[in-house]
């Protein structure tokens, strides 16, 4: 799955007539198991990560 800007995606999605679902995930089986159902269905997602989840998850692990 590619990653592109947000700026990308959303202009995309505009001039397609379709929404895009943003997800907050709190640990990585989480953002795992989202990335997966994505891949499956060929549909692009937003992943979001509160500060604490950044914390504790290191903002590395989560790139």
């Amino acid at each position: 799955m590619a990653r592109i800007t947000l700026r990308q995606l959303l202009d995309h999605a505009a001039e397609h007539g379709y929404g895009v679902p943003a997800f907050n995930m709190n640990n990585m089986e989480q953002g795992l198991a989202i990335m997966e159902a994505a891949e499956e269905t060929k549909s692009p997602v937003i992943l979001q990560a509160s500060r604490g989840a950044r914390a504790y998850a290191n903002d590395v692990v989560l790139a």
